[in-house]
């Protein structure tokens, strides 16, 4: 049996119940956030702004969505090592604020990277589960849908993330306290 990789798992109040077997790196043992990449909408003119910050409980990201200049979008990505064929879904502890963000995964497709996304509807300051599983992600390359993609496989992820895009000017803030991708 493949072990279900953990990439982090907070120190909370109420401890994340996970399998003996995961493998786990606790926030509150990462050093600093270079592994982490943001993107803002400036890369097309926009003006949002996303920021990453460290706790010792999670990793925030933040920061605001400004419309201006045809913007509107931010992410965080990280890479992640290569996922055993045998991983089926991805776990995540998160907090919102009420917005909807979309969990992200690059893939390799026929020599081009490709999003893989699907959508969080969070709930304000509450910390949730969310369960995705591989087949229910949608591809789209550069912003548009690929109805003809391949589904996603694990072993084909090289980095995980996440995208906050609104259509009006907004302060947006998601705090990670864990991601587990399982069998």
């Amino acid at each position: 049996m493949i072990t279900p990789l953990c990439l982090f798992a907070a120190d909370l109040s109420e401890p994340i119940r996970m399998s003996s077997n995961t493998i786990s790196m606790n926030l509150n043992q990462e050093k600093n956030l270079d592994d982490w990449q943001v993107t803002n909408d400036s890369v097309m003119g926009g003006l949002s702004l996303g920021y990453t910050q460290l706790t010792k409980e999670t990793l925030i990201f933040s920061g605001n969505i400004s419309t201006d200049n045809n913007g509107g979008f931010t992410s965080v990505f990280k890479r992640v090592p290569t996922l055993s064929e045998n991983i089926k879904s991805i776990t995540l502890r998160i907090m919102g604020d009420g917005n909807l963000y979309q969990l992200r995964v690059k893939s390799q497709v026929m020599g081009y990277d490709v999003a893989y996304k699907s959508e969080l509807v969070t709930q304000p300051n509450t910390i949730e589960t969310h369960k995705v599983y591989l087949v229910d992600f949608t591809a789209s390359f550069r912003g548009r849908i690929i109805d003809n993609a391949p589904i996603l496989k694990a072993t084909t992820i090289s980095h995980l993330g996440f995208l906050m895009a609104a259509k009006k000017k907004q302060n947006f803030s998601l705090s990670i306290y864990a991601i587990e991708f399982d069998e």
